[in-house]
């Protein structure tokens, strides 16, 4: 059980790769208190050169909503954020660039999600790319933190801040 009062937790990950497989993970983290203002999950990594999506999901307690997914496809250039509730999807939002080289075979990922009271602001290498307005009214609700698809995890870093 994880207590309220740790202030980090740190996850490394060794992956195997088999080049004769196709990539596909799968990384996920519970939270049982619940996120709230001030925490940030930084993620590190690399995607192949045959990657065409990875996907980064904030999971509810209790029920199968995603509060906040976030997922970027090489294949179309393009960062989709969204929420699903109530068993639906709801309104796609997508970032105005994308930062990821997908020219490149190998690229590191320094990805920082970081949440307010009503956005999650997204950062990749330190520069801020998007905001997403939280769909959740309960933030305490977003229990579980998933990574799947075509990332190789080098590390996870799950933190929050005190504010003062």
């Amino acid at each position: 059980m994880i207590l309220a009062s740790i202030i980090s937790i740190v996850i490394n990950i060794i992956l195997l790769k088999n080049p004769k497989c196709t990539l596909y993970y799968s990384f996920e983290a519970s939270c049982p208190d619940g996120l709230c203002p001030g925490w940030s999950v930084i993620l590190k990594g690399e995607t192949p050169a045959e990657a065409s999506k990875f996907e980064i999901n904030f999971l509810c307690d209790r029920d199968d909503r995603i509060a906040f997914h976030f997922n970027p496809r090489f294949t179309e250039s393009d960062i989709i954020c969204n929420s699903y509730m109530a068993n639906h999807w709801g309104q796609e939002e997508s970032c105005s660039s994308f930062p990821l080289g997908i020219e490149e075979p190998f690229q590191v990922i320094k990805l920082k999600l970081t949440l307010d009271n009503d956005n999650f602001h997204v950062y990749i290498d330190e520069t801020k790319v998007m905001q997403y307005k939280h769909r959740v009214e309960d933030l305490k609700t977003i229990t579980k933190l998933q990574v799947v698809n075509d990332v190789n995890i080098s590390s996870l870093e799950i933190t929050k801040k005190h504010f003062y």
